[in-house]
């Protein structure tokens, strides 16, 4: 007689039964856990790179259009007019005088006790009816040109009555000369140049403009005079005050005077000097050379350039 076998523990015929083991659903997670670490890492590195390049982009950006109306000006700066404050801390100044136009010039005053009007060839386009500016011919050194402060504050810019500049009449202005194609140049007070130009050029120019960097900013300031001694205060109660005879540049909120034009500068870190100017001289011209170094969010952005400025008048 066959024994009777326990039909619960007899497997169905045909029948497999499958699944995981403890194990394989451990090595399962830590599998995909790996995989899921990966992917997150690579998203937000490729994440953090954009908002680098972003970053960098904007900074360089920021930089081009700061150095390119940097270059504008100093490409027309009077020559002989460029010069730069000492860096401190990464602060630092450059100042130039501005040329509206030239031409050349007929019989200024350059003998004796001097003259208040002499003519010059008609400027194109011309500038007949302009009240205002200063006349200059042959600059040679920036202390001769800066030298506006030779009296009362109400009376800046007081040139010296020998040299090279001199402010025009604001009340005569330029107008028509008698001669034909010439303009008549009125100054504001009797003035002798001291030196024949060359070419017997002649210069039309405007008030000096700074640029300067204060901390991450970097600033344009005008209206201000002319100033033997180049400064980098801004005018300030019990530091700097117009009103006491002091020099100072504009402290503003508006524009003109002073005017924002990039931020984000880090010169202060590596104590980068913003602004050397080569050696000068009356028959070679001198390079500029610019040097910002932009920061922001750890990434930074360093721009070197150089300007090519006139200093054969």
């Amino acid at each position: 007689m066959c024994p009777v076998k326990d039909r619960a523990k007899m497997p169905v015929s045909g029948v497999k039964y499958s699944g995981l083991t403890l194990i394989e659903f451990i090595v399962a997670i830590v599998v995909s856990s790996i995989i899921a670490i990966g992917t997150v890492s690579f998203i937000g590195d490729s994440a953090e790179g954009y908002q680098s390049s972003s970053n960098r982009n904007q900074l360089a950006s920021a930089g081009r259009v700061a150095i390119s109306r940097l270059m504008m000006e100093l490409h027309n700066a009077l020559p002989n007019s460029i010069r730069v404050t000492a860096a401190v801390g990464g602060d630092q100044c450059i100042e130039m005088v501005p040329v509206r136009s030239s031409t050349t010039y007929v019989n200024p005053p350059f003998r004796g006790a001097g003259g208040t009007s002499f003519d010059v060839i008609d400027f194109n386009p011309t500038q007949q009816g302009t009240a205002e500016g200063y006349a200059v011919i042959y600059p040679r050194l920036p202390s001769d040109l800066y030298d506006g402060n030779n009296g009362a504050p109400a009376g800046w810019p007081n040139f010296p009555s020998v040299g090279p500049i001199e402010a025009i009449d604001p009340l005569v202005g330029i107008v028509a000369s008698t001669s034909a194609d010439q303009s008549t140049i009125t100054l504001s007070k009797n003035h002798r140049y001291d030196r024949r130009s060359p070419s017997e050029r002649f210069f039309l120019v405007e008030d000096p403009v700074s640029f300067c960097i204060k901390g991450d900013k970097l600033y344009r300031y005008t209206n201000y005079g002319f100033f033997d001694t180049q400064t980098s205060v801004e005018e300030l109660a019990g530091v700097c005050e117009v009103a006491a005879g002091d020099r100072c540049l504009p402290n503003y909120s508006s524009a003109p005077d002073k005017m924002l034009i990039t931020d984000n500068i880090d010169n202060a870190t590596d104590a980068i000097t913003a602004f050397e100017i080569t050696s000068q001289s009356l028959t070679r011209n001198s390079l500029v050379s610019i040097t910002l170094n932009f920061s922001r969010d750890g990434d930074d952005v360093r721009m070197d350039h150089e300007v090519m400025s006139r200093s054969v008048p």
